[in-house]
This record gives C-alpha cells, sequence and structure tokens, in this order.
C-alpha cells in the first residue's frame, strides 16, 4: 500500500485531508501539522499525526507528500522532501517568490524528483470539454481568447497584488492549457480592478480582466471566457458552454465525453506510469512566471516580453568548427571518404528535424546518389563548389547556394573542385500534419 504524508490541515489542508480519506482509501495516511490541538481529531480517524515533519518522514517513509502549507513555507518542506528523494505534490504556487521557485523545480528536474503543483481549474469536466471543443476544430484557428473574473473578498493585503499568485495564476493556466500556446508579452493595469492585455504565440491576443471587490454578481472560480476563431465562437458562462457557429448558437452542459480525473489522482497516475504529470512544477513554473512579470508591468507601466519563462535552461550553442569530427567514412556509396560533425541530434529537437550536421567534401570525392523515402533534407554549401545532382539533373553549385530534397527525391552531391566542399546538411521528418 501507498504511503502518503500530509504536511499542513488549515485551511485548505482540512479539505486534503477530508478528500484524502475519503476518495483515495487505497492510500495509507499520515500527518504533520505545527498545531497541536489538531493531534487528536486526527489520531481519533486512526491517522498518525506529528509535529515535525523530519519525524514523520524518518518514521512513515511515504511515498508521496503532499505539501499544504502556507506560501511562505513551500520552499522548506519541500526541499525537505526532495533531501530524502519524495516526490512532491504542491499547492500552488510552487514558492512565494519567483527567484525561490526557479531554483525549486531546477533542482526537481536535476534530481529526477516527481513534482507536481495542484492546478484544479484546467481538471473542472467543462474545461476540459472547452478544450475538447477546441481541438475537434469547432471554431476553426483561435484569433483571441477574453477573460473576467469578479469576486468581493474583505480579505485585505499590504500587496493588493498578491492576487497574481494566490488566484490569477490559475487563469494563466487556463489560457495556457485552452490555447496550447505560450504567453509572450503582458501589459498589466492595477487600479480598481487587475487589467492584462497578453500577446500569444501564433498571433492570438488576450485579456482578463478581474476584481475582488465587485458587488456585482460573482463569477464562478474559473471565470467568463469568449474565444473567437476564424470560424466560429466558443462562450464559457457559469459553466455552460456556448457554441456559435454558421450563425446559430448552440448550449453545450453535457461533459459526459470528456476524461477529467483530478489533480492528485493525476499525479498517481503519472507516478505510476513513470512520466511526467499534467501541471508538473516545470510547466507550473511559466504561470507563476506570468505573475512575476505581470506585479513588473503594474511598477515599470510598460509591456513585459515573457519569452525566457518559456524554459529556464541556458542559451544551447554549439560552434562547429570548435566540435570534433567523426571517424572518416563512405557517404551513401560516394567516391572516396568524408567527415562530418553531428552538431544536433533528433533529441535535441522538439520538432520532427532529424538532425543538423557540417560535413566536408574532400576533392574528388563525393556523398552518394541517394534518396529519403518520407524525409526531406536541405543541403546548406558554405564554402567550395560541387556537382549537385538531384532526379537526374545535375548542376555547378557554390557557397551561398541551399539545396532542397523533398520526400523521395534521389540527390548526391561531388566535390568536382581542388578545394575542400563544406556543408551544412538538416534533415526533416515527415509527420501525419504533413498529410491534411
Amino acid at each position: 500500500m501507498m504511503k502518503a504524508l500530509l504536511v499542513g490541515i488549515g485551511g485548505f489542508g482540512s479539505g486534503w485531508y477530508r478528500r484524502l480519506r475519503n476518495q483515495y482509501s487505497e492510500l495509507q495516511l499520515a500527518v504533520a501539522d505545527t498545531d497541536e490541538s489538531k493531534r487528536a481529531k486526527v489520531e481519533e480517524d486512526g491517522v498518525p499525526f506529528y509535529t515535525s515533519v523530519q519525524e514523520a518522514i524518518e518514521k512513515e517513509r511515504p511515498d508521496v507528500l503532499l505539501n499544504v502549507t502556507p506560501p511562505h513555507i513551500h520552499k522548506e518542506i519541500n526541499h525537505l522532501a526532495f533531501d530524502h528523494r519524495i516526490p512532491v505534490f504542491c499547492e500552488k504556487p510552487i514558492a512565494d517568490n519567483y527567484e525561490d521557485a526557479i531554483a525549486m523545480v531546477e533542482r526537481a528536474e536535476k534530481e529526477n524528483i516527481p513534482f507536481m503543483i495542484a492546478e484544479n481549474y484546467r481538471a473542472f469536466p467543462f474545461v476540459r470539454k472547452l478544450r475538447k471543443l477546441i481541438a475537434d476544430g469547432e471554431i476553426g484557428s483561435i484569433l483571441t481568447i477574453d477573460g473576467v473574473f469578479y469576486r468581493y473578498s474583505e480579505m485585505a493585503h499590504s500587496d493588493k497584488t498578491a492576487i497574481l499568485e494566490g488566484l490569477i495564476v490559475h487563469h494563466f493556466d487556463l489560457i495556457r492549457y485552452l490555447t496550447g500556446r505560450e504567453i509572450g508579452k503582458v501589459f498589466a493595469t492595477y487600479r480598481h480592478s487587475l487589467n492584462i492585455v497578453m500577446e500569444l504565440q501564433a498571433g492570438i491576443t488576450a485579456t482578463f480582466r478581474c476584481s475582488v471587490r465587485s458587488k456585482g454578481k460573482h463569477t464562478d472560480w474559473a471565470g467568463n471566457w469568449r474565444i473567437e476563431g476564424d470560424q466560429g465562437c466558443l462562450e464559457l458562462i457559469d459553466n455552460q458552454i456556448h457554441l456559435t457557429k454558421d450563425g446559430a448558437t448552440t448550449l453545450i452542459d453535457d461533459f459526459s465525453d470528456v476524461h477529467a480525473p483530478g489533480p492528485f489522482t493525476e499525479f498517481l497516475q503519472s507516478l505510476e506510469e513513470q512520466r511526467e504529470p499534467e501541471t508538473s512544477a516545470k510547466d507550473y513554473l511559466r504561470n507563476q512566471a506570468l505573475a512575476h512579470y505581470c506585479r513588473e508591468s503594474i511598477t515599470t507601466h510598460q509591456a513585459v516580453d515573457t519569452s525566457a519563462s518559456w524554459g529556464y535552461g541556458p542559451m544551447i550553442v554549439r560552434n562547429y568548427y570548435d566540435m570534433e569530427f567523426g571517424p572518416p567514412s563512405v557517404s551513401h556509396h560516394g567516391k572516396g571518404m568524408t567527415r562530418g560533425k553531428r552538431l544536433y541530434s533528433r533529441e535535441d529537437f522538439d520538432t520532427p528535424i532529424m538532425f543538423l550536421g557540417y560535413g566536408e567534401i574532400p576533392p574528388g570525392a563525393s556523398i552518394g546518389y541517394h534518396g529519403h523515402r518520407e524525409d526531406e533534407e536541405v543541403y546548406i554549401i558554405l564554402e567550395g563548389t560541387g556537382l549537385m545532382t538531384v532526379n537526374g539533373q545535375t548542376r555547378q553549385v557554390k557557397a551561398g547556394d541551399v539545396i532542397l530534397n523533398k520526400p523521395w527525391w534521389k540527390h548526391g552531391l561531388e566535390n568536382n573542385s581542388d578545394q575542400p566542399l563544406r556543408t551544412l546538411i538538416f534533415e526533416v521528418l515527415k509527420t501525419p500534419a504533413a498529410d491534411k
């Protein structure tokens, strides 16, 4: 039986405690909380209780840790779990500041420790259905997405922008989830309400307006949304979906055809299947980054480029002059020996690029005449001259020439000069989408 340690049973933690006991009977649960007054009720339920997380870890040896402590404590608890290599399921935000969040995610990635943030808005069945309708092409390509959120809260914050990490981070996730695109630029203002204008990949624009001092009708927690496409419009209003296309509007309120597991169920499934969870901390960091950049925009009164948040690794630069050559070889049964350097391989790319290589063909040598079935290949002549043959047609090529070889085309390159012929070559794998 899997063991789970729940850290924190105040606020959200009390709800998680009830949920774990009622819905996850397959788990052996233990609780850690600094409030000694909670011990009696927990132990009355037959659940071990600890005031020390370290002691709970040492005695219970949990398989997973749920961190439902206040945001300023997330860092301490998560790193303690990482010290013991325990997978962590954490309430948002990742940490109470962006810099600590980055460091936390980087550590989990480096040490290969599963780390997921409890994002529940995208798990709502109506949100799943909305995304399915978009993916099915019901409104064509997305042009704009606009959201509003209205509530009234008596809670006063010394930093009124605290709602960015505490609330709006959910809606950033919804924009990314529904569109499948990243947010590249934000401009935010905050006076009586928070107003954000965003530029997304693929030319999509988005807006979001939030007020937590609204005297009018409240929205539900996911907010209300209008998504305009080039073939129709989808609206999410009070958790119901309205699809407008071809002049007619259809109400969609049956969501039984979508799979909508809760966040913790998704976490347990990801552990069992040994894959990255849907709202992994690595992905969720992009939501917290947007909160960080909105705060910067509010402070500076300027639009802020957020593209640095799409990946927190270093810039990837490889120099083909500095890299070592592989062993000389006969290329595709050509003449003589050629040599090359594999700059990037298939695993380096997120798109269907097979490789990018630098090659040198000595005088008199050649890349033999061959083809690549469904793949496309591009030759870029950097230095020298030679004879390029494509589908039986031969012509002289020189530095600056770029030769395209489409699927099933035959091609070969011969150095007919007295100087080395230097090239860059990359090959792209055909994908199913290319058939459409």
